[in-house]
């Protein structure tokens, strides 16, 4: 498999357990990270998001990875960015990372994590690590970004729509209040499949969109294009799922 060339970076996604998809590279465009100055990607894979914020801001950059192999492949795509002294990445357990020996905060946490619950599993361990919670549940992240997150910092994460609700309630339980909200259709006529949300320990009034992907003639919306427009070489035909 060739890499996935954007703007500013090259991504190879040969080894990695999750290959680089559309709700990496939405979470990437979308996330609201002014003025931050330390990132942690949980559930990192091969880089996409890490990269993503290095172009976007001038933080320091901690990735996440369970799986060996998506760490090794991020490692690269980062030592081949004009970012390679901005951004690191660990082969470990958000849990782990997140143990109490780990003091430091983050002003940012973003997470693409693992979404299938009960769900029917593939033939591969590594793809199964990445997309279902049996590793790491919604109550594991909730946990990690509520170690990590510095008291004016802020969450973001993308969900299949099903799991919105249970997402927002696990983390108002918890004090972190949802303040953005983009609610993803694939296509016109569409419902939502997808939703962002972005939380931060203070309450603050909510800033509710929606954003249509393609058109009914299958095209991209200019909404889309708008989003994403710093990153990808062309929207002709990403064959994202």
């Amino acid at each position: 498999m060739p890499s996935f060339q954007f703007k500013q970076f090259d991504i190879q996604h040969n080894k990695s357990s999750m290959k680089v998809g559309s709700d990496a590279v939405l979470l990437g465009a979308w996330a609201d990270v002014e003025n931050v100055s330390h990132v942690l990607d949980i559930g990192s894979g091969c880089g996409v998001i890490a990269l993503m914020m290095a172009q976007r801001t001038s933080a320091q950059i901690v990735g996440v990875d369970i799986d060996f192999l998506s760490v090794e492949e991020a490692r690269l795509n980062a030592e081949n960015s004009a970012w390679k002294n901005r951004i690191q990445f660990y082969n470990t357990s958000i849990q782990q990372f997140c143990d109490g020996k780990n003091k430091n905060t983050f002003d940012f946490i973003v997470s693409n994590p693992p979404f299938f619950v009960n769900s029917l599993k593939s033939p591969f361990d590594n793809r199964n690590r990445s997309r279902h919670t049996d590793t790491l549940s919604f109550n594991e992240l909730v946990d990690a970004v509520l170690h990590c997150l510095s008291e004016n910092g802020s969450f973001a994460v993308i969900l299949p729509s099903i799991h919105e609700e249970v997402m927002e309630n696990l983390c108002l339980q918890n004090h972190l209040f949802c303040y953005r909200k983009l609610r993803i259709l694939p296509k016109e006529m569409k419902n939502a499949n997808r939703v962002l949300l972005q939380f931060k320990r203070k309450k603050e009034t909510l800033c509710q969109e929606s954003l249509t992907i393609r058109n009914a003639n299958n095209t991209y919306t200019d909404a889309y294009i708008g989003l994403t427009k710093d990153f990808y070489l062309t929207l002709s035909s990403p064959k994202f799922h």
